[in-house]
């Protein structure tokens, strides 16, 4: 952008004297009252066109020189010159203006066209079609800003050309124009036949389909997204009732393992309890003293009776008294887990009833399901003697 410093304060200075209007024109398109009356002379015209169909794979540009004229409210502009835009940098769709460019255009001015204005610019779109790009537009409101400099745009691809204007503070596109000569010279433009398909469509048709079929696709398009935003409105609704459903199932799992939890935490104090009252038996050595205390006392007893039968005291028989057997008694011993265990089987070689005693095993080995037992664990085993 900053390769722009035409001074156009140059221009707005010349005096914007009435000047003499072509008389000799041949309008092309239509022209509008209230427009800007473009006249450009019929060799720069035809110069202009054959520069544009030079180079169609770079943008090329000019100053258009001229005059302008105002005359009861309405524009008139000029075209009878114009300077080449040399040292510029092109691509296909941009065209930049560059110092050494304007330092060029300058220098012509001042040699070689002394009594011309600058009238506006023109450039190519190879292959584009007839527009000013946001690029081209800065380049008009910056450099080409007063009410009577023009843009000139030619598509050398698709033979099209068109002029731009000012108009009411905006750039609008004209309709038409003219091309003028001097009075007595035939003005002849060879317009390029351009091929119509069978039902006699040229470019200016295709092009009107063409955007009626991107309206088309525009307004389909905005229907599809309307519809995708329901349809993933309508699935963010779902998506949130599943959460809540989701939290409400969470909660009551919980629940649900409390409740779990305390029926385990009751069953293993039950099974505690039965543990305790199957192990809550006198150790042998304590039954053996308990049964040799009696076995005295009943020889003291025993020993005492015919004394006091002598002594003239009474006997008195009592029924032998009913001795708990060792083999009520109930103790434990540590089993390893080997490869292949299963409890079952542990209880068949430890010579135990599985389905007696597997929840007691279960119990006081803190398992909670008979076949997840493994290798190397140690369990303990009631033995009952």
């Amino acid at each position: 952008m900053d390769d722009f410093e035409i001074e156009i304060s140059e221009v707005n200075n010349k005096n914007a004297s009435p000047i003499q209007l072509p008389l000799n024109i041949l309008n092309i398109g239509e022209i509008e009252n209230d427009d800007v009356k473009v006249y450009i002379k019929q060799d720069v015209y035809k110069e202009l066109e054959k520069y544009a169909s030079s180079d169609t794979a770079h943008e090329l540009g000019t100053i258009i020189l001229g005059d302008y004229s105002e005359e009861l409210g309405k524009m008139h502009v000029v075209i009878s010159d114009f300077i080449y835009a040399k040292y510029t940098d092109a691509s296909a769709s941009t065209l930049t203006f560059t110092h050494k460019t304007w330092d060029y255009i300058h220098n012509e001015l001042n040699t070689n066209y002394p009594d011309k204005k600058i009238v506006g610019w023109q450039h190519t779109h190879p292959g584009y079609g007839i527009f000013l790009s946001n690029y081209d537009i800065f380049i008009q409101e910056n450099f080409f800003n007063v009410p009577f400099q023009v843009a000139y745009v030619i598509d050398p691809v698709q033979h099209l050309r068109g002029f731009f204007q000012w108009k009411n503070g905006t750039v609008e596109r004209l309709k038409g124009f003219y091309i003028y000569d001097d009075l007595g010279k035939q003005i002849k433009i060879d317009q390029p036949k351009v091929k119509r398909t069978e039902g006699g469509a040229g470019p200016e048709t295709v092009h009107s389909k063409v955007i009626v079929l991107l309206s088309v696709l525009t307004v389909c398009l905005a229907v599809s997204v309307f519809s995708l935003s329901r349809k993933y409105a309508v699935q963010i609704s779902k998506q949130a009732v599943l959460e809540n459903k989701i939290e409400e199932q969470n909660i009551l799992l919980a629940q649900q393992a409390q409740e779990i939890a305390l029926i385990k935490e009751s069953v293993t104090w039950n099974s505690m309890q039965d543990t305790e009252m199957i192990t809550d038996t006198k150790p042998e050595s304590d039954i053996k003293e308990e049964v040799v205390k009696n076995e005295t006392q009943q020889n003291v007893e025993e020993t005492a009776a015919p004394n006091d039968a002598e002594n003239g005291n009474d006997v008195y028989s009592e029924a032998p008294i009913e001795k708990e057997g060792v083999e009520n008694q109930v103790m434990f011993k540590a089993y390893t887990v080997q490869a292949g265990d299963s409890l079952l089987a542990i209880c068949k070689a430890n010579n135990l009833d599985y389905a007696a005693t597997y929840r007691i095993i279960l119990s006081i080995n803190g398992i909670e399901d008979a076949d997840q037992i493994y290798v190397g664990q140690t369990i303990l085993l009631p033995i009952y003697k």
